[in-house]
């Protein structure tokens, strides 16, 4: 019957993977305040592209996984459940000319589809000696990125590309320049570097960055006419530049991908969690699926750690063969605590037992567990948009039908259940029902986390189910050694 099982799901599965597919981009005009605006929806974000100005009025993160928030990625939208725009805010890719300080024109927009999952938003304006083109190009699994070629000329001016808003304050998220593959917080002079690679804000939960791959622009501090601080790029003559805009989520692995991890470098200790989601994703490679790769990553976790689960249950085991005999000293020596403690550690030497046998490989499961959430978190997106397992559509969300739940749980009553059983005097009263109850309440705390979480603590709880079967055959061929309890050392 098992068999049979896991052979369906494996069908099942693979159906799924050869199923899913890249969906197609969404695009939408409408008139938002008299403008009119381009929509283009992907997997993550809702851009929004206005005529007014030829610029990027949102950047919306629709996509929200466990713990996180929607939010809107361009400078000066404010936060909360729905953000607004702040007031006489510069948005990024307005064009000043000279000593203009805003953009007036009107721009013709052209959006095409390539293909069913990318996107080319195209603004192009031209006036007297003025020629402006903003071209922008996304896709289905763009992952907070969007290509970004901008070319403006107009012979003999200063020209002014704003990227943004500059928010001030404490709270304020920090303005970077990219030099020669190092960050800065400061423009640095011309001169003292061999190449400006980018720019941008980052923040705790969002990254808002530019990075060139090709231009002729050096970066700009300056306001605008209604006060506000901006950040950019400025040319003389003509202004042109290539390269790759991120709007989104403060990702290690996204914005390693996009190639600005340099924004957000990772501590010392955060850098086991990058070699664990590294890892996560070379999974997923591997089979096509992460539910596959939740499967084989606790498979790994289990054959490396099996040795001290091995000594763990053989621990576990002897300490209850020696229930009787540590219960004939407690009651012997009940009003001497210090030879109770002498004879207890004389028993265990003899029958070669550790007490703190079990305690480390029982602890060293939730580091694994917290390690495999936050791998999960971080890699949010990507499990978003790749294909689902079984009935779970993304192993990022909660289980809609909370099956992986009920699994997880009754694979842990279970185990509860055949360890009180080997057990020659179970427990009684308080001890017996914790034992019932604390899965049921985890399942209740926990109800909201992701779904691959619970898959994997369901295979863990399974495999841990097998492994004491065999560690009970093992112990079973052992003989049982029966010395009397050690005698009371003789007085003098």
């Amino acid at each position: 019957m098992c068999a049979r099982f896991v052979l369906l799901a494996v069908l099942l599965s693979a159906a799924y993977i050869s199923f899913a597919a890249s969906e197609p981009v969404e695009i939408l005009r409408s008139i938002e305040e008299g403008t009119e605006i381009v929509g283009v929806t992907t997997s993550l974000l809702h851009y929004k592209f206005s005529e007014d100005g030829g610029t990027l009025r949102s950047a919306f993160v629709h996509f929200a996984s466990y713990g996180s928030t929607t939010l809107d990625a361009v400078p000066g939208w404010g936060t909360g459940a729905k953000p607004t725009l702040g007031f006489g805010v510069s948005l990024p890719f307005e064009v000043w000319l000279g000593e203009a300080t805003s953009d007036v024109w009107v721009y013709s927009a052209t959006p095409v589809r390539p293909q069913p999952d990318e996107a080319v938003v195209v603004l192009s304006y031209s006036g007297e000696d003025l020629l402006v083109t903003k071209e922008f190009g996304v896709r289905w699994d763009s992952l907070y990125t969007m290509d970004v070629a901008i070319r403006v000329q107009v012979p003999g001016e200063r020209i002014r590309l704003v990227l943004g808003h500059r928010p001030t304050g404490n709270d304020a998220p920090a303005l970077l320049f990219l030099y020669d593959g190092k960050t800065h917080n400061a423009p640095l002079a011309p001169g003292s570097y061999a190449r400006f690679q980018g720019l941008g804000l980052v923040a705790n939960d969002r990254v808002y960055f530019l990075r060139l791959d090709e231009g002729n622009a050096v970066p700009f501090l300056g306001v605008n006419a209604s006060g506000h601080p901006v950040f950019g790029l400025e040319a003389s003559g003509e202004l042109q530049l290539r390269g790759l805009l991120y709007t989104g989520r403060n990702r290690y692995v996204l914005l390693d991908k996009a190639g600005v991890a340099v924004v957000a470098p990772v501590g010392f200790f955060s850098q086991f969690l990058v070699w664990v989601m590294t890892f996560f994703e070379w999974l997923y490679r591997f089979t096509g699926n992460y539910g596959w790769a939740i499967i084989l990553f606790t498979l790994i976790t289990r054959v490396i750690t099996h040795p001290l689960m091995r000594n763990q249950y053989r621990s576990m085991a002897k300490m209850q063969r020696l229930a009787p005999k540590l219960k004939r000293l407690q009651e012997k020596y009940k009003d001497d605590r210090q030879t109770l403690q002498q004879q207890m550690m004389e028993l265990y030497r003899q029958e070669k037992v550790n007490p703190l046998g079990g305690c480390l490989p029982l602890i060293l499961q939730f580091p694994i567990l917290i390690l495999l959430w936050q791998a999960i978190m971080h890699s949010a997106e990507l499990i978003h948009i790749s294909p689902g397992f079984l009935w779970l559509r993304d192993l990022s969300q909660p289980d809609p039908y909370y099956v992986m739940i009920i699994l997880a749980t009754g694979a842990q009553l279970l185990q509860q259940w055949l360890t009180q059983r080997r057990m020659p005097e179970p427990p009684t009263g308080g001890t017996q029902m914790i034992g019932w109850v604390f899965p049921i309440v985890m399942a209740l705390l926990f109800l909201s986390f992701p779904a691959g979480l619970w898959l994997y603590w369901f295979l863990a709880s399974a495999l841990q189910i097998g492994q004491q079967f065999i560690f009970d055959v093992e112990m079973a061929r052992e003989p049982a050694r029966t010395p009397p309890p050690p005698d009371e050392p003789a007085s003098a």
